[in-house]
């Protein structure tokens, strides 16, 4: 996620739905470049919702999504919320506003072989961002009926 001058934003892990012990959700949000990413754990509930907060409020412009070769999510929702000055924050009453949501391929044109990267454009003034991913395509590689998102 970045700012208008193209900054990647800081933010921190408030809520995951699952996670697999080989690729927890810190492996999305740390830098390190020998993590693929976060994948649900096998055979999860869906959806599976992942929330993050950022340091202080900020406005995001663009939003990158790389999907994993076969572990792919059918749709990601997007929503943000912005706290009133005044209202108290619990992560029990944040009312979230729904920005959209984007789908993404089946993969089997590449034969699996190939990552989706869905870049989106907007402008979201917020403190957090949660994302809901939905149920994955189904193909025979990916036998254990998970989603991962993939870091750039």
């Amino acid at each position: 996620m970045t700012t208008q001058n193209s900054t990647k934003l800081k933010f921190r892990l408030v809520s995951c739905s699952s996670q697999d012990p080989q690729h927890p959700i810190s492996d999305l949000i740390n830098n390190l470049s020998e993590t693929e990413g976060w994948q649900s754990v096998r055979f999860c509930d869906f959806p599976q919702e992942i929330t993050l907060q950022f340091l202080s409020p900020v406005s995001v412009r663009q939003m990158q999504f790389l999907s994993h070769q076969y572990k792919i999510a059918s749709k990601v929702e997007i929503f943000t919320y912005l706290p009133e000055i005044w209202d108290p924050i619990s992560n029990n009453n944040i009312k979230f506003k729904k920005l959209g949501y984007l789908t993404l391929e089946k993969n089997e044109g590449s034969n699996f072989k190939a990552r989706e990267l869905k870049s989106i454009f907007l402008d979201a003034p917020c403190s957090y961002i949660k994302l809901v991913l939905h149920k994955n395509h189904q193909n025979k590689f990916n036998v254990f009926n998970q989603v991962l998102l993939t870091k750039l």
